[in-house]
């Protein structure tokens, strides 16, 4: 639920959003709906609106918002939304077409009767929703002129046994008389769980329950704490600082007590009232002093210290002076108890210095870790930048200021980055900081461009490290390791492992002596350590973030789908939690292309938009694997899968050629599969080899290149029986069906689907069933063919894989496949434009096709096959061929 939002979920909005679905389906069925909506700013009004009008897919939909600034001209709002309609205006009577045309300013005229122009007004709608049903959604209706009110107010009553639904909101009461629904606050439950699916990372427990309290439910409030303050101020509530609120109050009328109380309430985040009372004890503040606070409604003192309004307490600690804020920090520092908040206390001893104070350096980057612990990484940046302001020696604090940009960066914050790393290089630098300086540049450069270049400065960085910093350099190799596996760099996976073979931690032998087999001597000889290896990531908590993101390379690799699917859902809540932005788009991606094989398109594509929403934000290149992946699944043409050959190497190339395969298997452009794979026989790289062997196999089998085949089966034979689970095993039988001919090919094919029906992947499952249904009909046994094609055809629907659900449709058609009839006393029949759409759409003719072919518009042709899907109980046009009994098909 959020105020104004494009998503699809409202948080605690259940009954609102059933009862505002209502109005689109009445109209859908041909009756009248009318309903207004009321609420406070903020609370969420148009986020229902945005809501109702995706529902009303099969309406046309027109929406309008009243003007503040028009409220005194007449008939400003009726001119809108008969503007969206001015296509009937010709259909109306003579002297109801003039008497609105004159009132809404379309010509000259007398005034005209406002009974007149209602009743016109009313015939226009009905019009209008002669061929479609209309939905009118007005918002902002605090702000309607009277005479658009009378109007709306009119014909509002008067919508009888047509199909118009017309959807009011907006402030105050009015339209007395109408079907109302007032929209309160949310409740303390569904308030945290909507500001928490929108923080960047997680948020001080302590100052969670603070936002809440204060945003009173306010949808947009919960919303503007999550966005419009950075991830450092918002993480532990440690970042206060003065912002340019836009909210204006008269301190001045204060006392002078009572200004201090507010600004102490201010700087103390978590609203926490024993504290402020003990720090207001500390500065002599008078008990009394709250009283004119809330009298003024200014702040509120109970179980919480909440402001009236967030941006209130920005504004009162933007407006205070430096000795002031200094001020209430230090009491702040001694009213916190420094053995159970150590990160607390030496927080607010950092702001009431006046200048640096190493002790209190020191007690900031001890605390470091603890706030981190409390607001995730955004609140270790701020410590750590913090730390390095206040200390006076030269080395540690340019070693604070490297660890604060590096912490930064991996939040994402690539300027406050950059600044702080200009800052450290003014030195003086000695050895290890310089390393550890190109090592943090060689990261934003990589974040930056994912280039062969920035892959060399983090090798250089790490050979940097190792000279100066041995207890760094490991780290450093292995991030660079995954760089080069990412980007197909063999020259520095190579260096990196030979590197890393002279400093292997026990924690992680396995994982290295895997990747160097593997990337070595083979696929063979990699597997048994990094099976190992991938169990240890899955138990051990402790093992480095670098060594995790390589699981997420290896599961897939290893056909592992229950280390991956665990691996990539624990990375992506990891990464969440810490705030770790610059790295979560690459989770993200692999979160996304798991959810895919499950058969989860839909939740892949959330994840997939997130990743690019966060790239884009960041200005660098995105992560297109899963876009890629899922469109060829959806059987969707993808420009950039068809850009010709795949430029360099590694994940993104190995994706793209990956990617064609599947498209061109399900549309049956199985050539054009063929070669977009046959260069994986070639390689032996660390990259979704094994599932372009299986495309390769099919594709080879079905262009009559049996030889091509043979040698794409042996090579993912070899992978599969090393692998061992059910997925890879499960594949491998069913790639060695399609060369297989009798009871042979019928034993592959039933062990292909049982040993895919145990694992996770429904993907593989589906295709399985699909290719073993086509093999039984070319054994002339159409009746056994229909069980595994109905079963392929109902998966693909229900994941939105088009391409192969079209392709297992095809076949059931061609088995004689055809559902039960069903007689007028269960379905509803077609109208005759209702037979005529579904036969053009049966025959691969697009809504704007069928447009043109009938004479009508897009929408109509969307509004009536929609009603047609309904009727016949399908889900989409690939359907159509199943279910149009013979007189309709006439």
């Amino acid at each position: 639920m959020n105020d104004g939002s494009t998503s699809h979920a409202l948080v605690g909005r259940g009954d609102e959003c059933a009862l505002l679905e209502q109005l689109p389906r009445k109209a859908g069925a041909g009756h009248n709906a009318v309903l207004v909506v009321r609420g406070a700013p903020g609370i969420g009004k148009t986020a229902l609106l945005d809501r109702a009008a995706r529902l009303a897919s099969h309406c046309h939909t027109v929406r309008v918002r009243a003007v503040a600034a028009e409220a005194e001209l007449p008939y400003s709002t009726l001119h809108l939304l008969c503007s969206a309609l001015a296509a009937e205006l010709p259909g109306l009577a003579e002297h109801q077409r003039d008497a609105l045309e004159t009132a809404i300013g379309l010509r000259a005229g007398p005034a005209t009767d406002r009974f007149i122009v209602g009743v016109a007004t009313a015939a226009l709608l009905a019009m209008a929703a002669a061929t479609q049903p209309l939905f009118c959604i007005v918002d902002d209706i605090q702000w309607l002129d009277a005479a658009s009110a009378d109007v709306l107010a009119f014909v509002a009553r008067r919508l009888d046994a047509v199909p118009v639904a017309l959807l009011l909101a907006g402030r105050g009461n009015g339209f007395p008389g109408l079907p109302d629904l007032v929209l309160d606050g949310l409740g303390d439950a569904d308030a945290r769980r909507l500001l928490e699916s929108h923080l960047p990372a997680a948020v001080d427990e302590n100052v969670l329950e603070r936002i809440v309290a204060e945003a009173r439910g306010n949808p947009r409030v919960l919303l503007d704490a999550a966005r419009r303050v950075s991830p450092v101020e918002l993480a532990g509530g440690y970042g206060l600082v003065g912002g340019n609120a836009a909210v204006h109050v008269d301190l001045a009328r204060l006392t002078p007590d009572s200004r201090l109380l507010l600004l102490l309430a201010a700087a103390e985040p978590l609203g926490d009232p024993a504290r402020v009372w003990r720090a207001a004890a500390a500065l002599g503040i008078a008990a009394d002093a709250a009283d004119q606070l809330e009298v003024e409604e200014l702040v509120s003192f109970g179980s919480w210290v909440t402001f009236r309004d967030p941006q209130l307490r920005w504004a009162v600690y933007g407006r205070a002076s430096a000795a002031q804020r200094r001020r209430v920090h230090a009491a702040l520092a001694a009213a916190t108890d420094r053995a159970a908040d150590p990160d607390r206390h030496a927080w607010h001893l950092a702001h009431a210095l006046q200048g640096p104070d190493d002790t209190v350096a020191e007690a900031l980057a001890d605390t470091a870790e603890t706030a981190r612990g409390r607001g995730g990484l955004p609140a270790e940046a701020a410590f750590l930048e913090r730390a390095a302001l206040c200390t006076t020696k030269s080395a540690p604090r340019v070693e604070r200021t490297i660890a604060a940009a590096e912490t930064y960066r991996s939040i994402g914050a690539v300027d406050a980055a950059t600044r702080l790393l200009a800052r450290a290089e003014r030195g003086p630098v000695d050895a290890v900081s310089g390393a550890r300086l190109r090592q943090v540049w060689a990261r934003m450069a990589f974040d930056a461009t994912r280039s062969r270049a920035a892959v060399a400065q983090l090798l250089d960085s790490a050979e940097d490290l190792a000279r100066c910093a041995p207890r760094h350099a490991r780290t450093a190799y292995l991030e660079a390791l995954g760089a080069a596996i990412f980007t197909g760099h063999v020259d520095v996976v190579r260096t990196a492992l030979t590197r890393l073979a002279g400093s292997r931690s026990q924690r992680t032998d396995r994982l290295l002596e895997g990747l160097a087999q593997r990337c070595t001597n083979g696929y063979a000889a990699g597997v048994e350590p990094l099976k190992l290896a991938l169990k240890t990531l899955d138990n051990d908590h402790a093992v480095d973030s670098g060594s995790r993101l390589l699981g997420c390379l290896i599961a897939p690799d290893l056909w592992d789908d229950d280390r991956w699917d665990e691996l990539t859902g624990a990375e992506v809540e990891r990464v969440r939690n810490a705030g770790a932005r610059a790295v979560l788009p690459y989770v993200l991606t692999h979160r996304a292309l798991v959810e895919i094989h499950i058969g989860r398109f839909d939740t892949a594509r959330s994840l997939v938009e997130e990743a690019r929403a966060l790239t884009d934000a960041a200005g660098v290149p995105p992560f297109p694997h899963a876009d890629r992946v899922l469109a060829a699944w959806r059987g969707r043409r993808n420009p950039e899968l068809e850009s010709g050959e795949p430029d360099g190497a590694g994940m993104v190339a190995a994706t793209q050629g990956y990617a064609t395969a599947v498209l061109c298997n399900g549309l049956g452009a199985y050539g054009d599969a063929v070669a977009v794979t046959r260069g994986v026989l070639d390689r032996e790289a660390l990259e979704l080899q094994g599932w372009s062997l299986a495309e390769l196999v099919e594709g080879a089998v079905r262009s009559g290149e049996l030889a091509t085949a043979s040698d794409a089966l042996e090579r993912l034979s070899e992978r599969a029986w090393l692998s061992g689970t059910d997925w890879a095993l499960g594949v491998e039988a069913r790639s060695r069906a399609l060369l297989q001919d009798g009871r042979a090919a019928e034993d592959l094919y039933a062990e292909a689907i049982g040993r895919l029906e145990r694992s996770r992947i429904r993907t593989d499952l589906a295709r399985t069933q699909l290719v073993y249904g086509e093999w039984l009909r070319r054994q002339a046994r159409r009746v056994d063919a229909r069980a595994p094609l109905r079963a392929a055809h109902d998966a693909f629907v229900e994941m939105g894989a088009e391409a192969f659900a079209t392709r297992a449709m095809r076949e059931l058609l061609a088995t004689g496949e055809r559902p039960r009839r069903r007689t007028p006393a269960t379905r509803a029949p077609l109208t005759e434009q209702e037979v005529r759409i579904a036969a053009l759409a049966r025959d691969g003719r697009s809504n704007p096709e069928i447009a043109t072919v009938l004479s009508i518009s897009p929408r109509t042709v969307e509004y009536h096959l929609h009603k047609v899907f309904t009727k016949l109980a399908i889900r989409s046009r690939t359907e159509l061929h199943l279910v149009l009994t013979g007189d309709e098909r006439a």
